[in-house]
């Protein structure tokens, strides 16, 4: 564990480790508790007797034991307000408040921290600076050693609190913004809370915490062949992909905002911008030839580069290369990261459609409407996402080498590599639709929906077929013979014809 919470012991079974785990405290064969230099395997420090090291009463560092769990030894650290107890990098102790606000240090003794108000740059946080708003609900801002940021609120009726990633903060730390609260538009209603934000100069919103459902409505993206190899300049792709002519290698981007390039010869990402803490928003290539990340507020948070490329299209090609091209055809900017390889064809599933045989593995399908989509959210979840990033379906894909769904010959959806019962079937195809995902079979009778097996089946209004709609038959009991060729027909004589037209439309035994 990275923290004791105030009362917590320090029992033989149980071990603190620094952020870097270089350093460990623990009990050692005589039931002592010493801090341990793992890459010297030498111990740095030691408690003064045997027994449970806690955080106790005092806000001090003792060690108790005995059979009445007595305070045998104490440090002499202590400080007020004290309710975490952390293992440094430098391998030392520290204690820090409810709010991770860091309040001394065994060796230099107590801290002074600085609030520095509600508003301030990421990077102004520091190890002993912390963002404050003090009201009904107290909030704070602290760093914590490993450089994330921990979020806190505590009022009357309890608290919160939640760390920030380190790319996340990494991100907030661009020049010209603040960390501040507001109440913000988030999900299309107004929060009756106070919201964390990143602000800039013009007072723009670039990030809110809390939901990452768009803030609102996100405008579309031209349309293109969902599924294809290629996005045309103005495309997006929202929780979508795109998989090489051959099926061998596909980019997806994937609902927690990470975009990837998959190699399904080797089993294995190849490429990623690394923005799997987005949360949600979009890829696109833009109209400038740039193409980039957003989150849910459309703000980039990573890019192929500045403008001025001449891109035109994004193309994943079987070599394993996701490339820009200008209008000539020409790569402009490449991933560059994976050895060319060239594995065996693959049907891969596109459009809106998985049919018996095929695998839904880091791909998505996208409803003809484009609202709907079926992708995956990270390594292990694959979600039916709405028009508005709701979850409309999911299933846990394990713990798999190869993540994903399969329509098996036999017409069962099976998770790959995993023991349970199939989700359903026995089917033709798993379709995506506007609003839902169904499993139905060749004539359009659905067995399926979003998860849940349908009571009484009944055929789902496919898409029309090519060429307009079909006409009626008669309706009659008698057999009809339906007629295909009028070759024999004598085109100058349209009585005949028409005697021949209706006698090849309907014929009785």
């Amino acid at each position: 564990m990275r923290e004791m919470p105030m009362f917590e012991r320090l029992y033989p079974d149980v071990q603190l480790r620094s952020p870097s785990e270089r350093f460990v405290l623990r009990c050692d064969s005589e039931g002592v508790a010493v801090i341990t230099d793992t890459d010297r395997d030498q111990v740095v420090w030691r408690a003064g007797a045997t027994g449970q090291l806690l955080l106790g009463h005092g806000y001090e560092v003792v060690v108790e034991g005995g059979q009445d769990d007595e305070t045998v030894w104490r440090s002499g650290f202590a400080a007020p307000g004290a309710q975490y107890l952390i293992l440094t990098d430098a391998g030392e102790l520290e204690l820090l408040d409810r709010t991770h606000v860091r309040l001394g240090n065994i060796r230099t003794g107590l801290t002074d921290p600085t609030p520095l108000g509600d508003t301030a740059p990421a990077a102004a946080i520091t190890r002993d600076t912390y963002l404050l708003k003090e009201g009904k609900t107290r909030r704070t801002v602290a760093r914590e050693q490993d450089g994330w940021l921990r979020v806190c609120e505590y009022g009357k009726s309890g608290g919160r609190s939640y760390a920030l990633t380190r790319p996340l903060v990494d991100w907030f730390e661009q020049e010209d913004t603040v960390l501040t609260w507001r109440r913000h538009l988030a999900g299309g209603s107004k929060s009756k809370s106070l919201m964390l934000c990143l602000v800039d100069s013009a007072g723009t919103v670039l990030w809110h915490e809390g939901t990452q459902r768009p803030h609102g409505p996100v405008p579309p993206g031209e349309p293109y062949a969902y599924g294809g190899p290629a996005l045309e300049a103005g495309g997006r792709l929202r929780n979508q992909s795109l998989t090489s002519p051959a099926g061998t290698h596909t980019l997806a981007h994937q609902g927690n905002g990470d975009l990837t390039l998959y190699c399904h010869t080797e089993r294995r990402a190849v490429w990623s911008t690394g923005t799997g803490w987005v949360d949600g928003g979009w890829a696109e290539l833009s109209e400038d030839g740039v193409l980039s990340v957003r989150n849910t507020h459309g703000v980039p948070v990573w890019s192929s580069g500045p403008s001025g490329s001449g891109a035109r299209r994004l193309v994943v090609g079987d070599d394993g290369r996701a490339e820009l091209h200008d209008e000539d055809g020409l790569p402009v900017w490449s991933t560059g990261t994976h050895t060319a390889c060239h594995g065996p064809t693959a049907d891969a599933p596109r459009g809106a459609v998985l049919r018996r045989g095929q695998t839904l593995g880091r791909h998505s399908l996208t409803s003809p409407d484009g609202s709907t989509v079926l992708g995956h959210w990270d390594e292990r979840r694959l979600v039916l996402f709405g028009a508005d990033q709701t979850w409309l379906w999911y299933a846990h894909l394990g713990e798999t080498a190869e993540p994903g769904l399969r329509l098996d010959e036999d017409g069962m959806l099976r998770v790959l590599g995993d023991d349970r019962p199939p989700l359903g079937g026995p089917a033709d195809e798993l379709r995506v639709e506007e609003g839902g995902v169904v499993l139905c079979r060749a004539d359009g009778t659905v067995v399926w929906r979003d998860g849940e097996a349908v009571a009484e089946p009944s055929a789902s209004p496919g898409p029309p077929a090519q060429g307009g709609p079909v006409k009626n038959l008669p309706d009659t009991d008698e057999t009809l013979l339906i007629r295909t060729d009028f070759s024999d027909l004598d085109p100058a004589s349209s009585t005949t014809n028409q005697a021949h037209s209706t006698e090849a439309r309907l014929a009785t035994d």
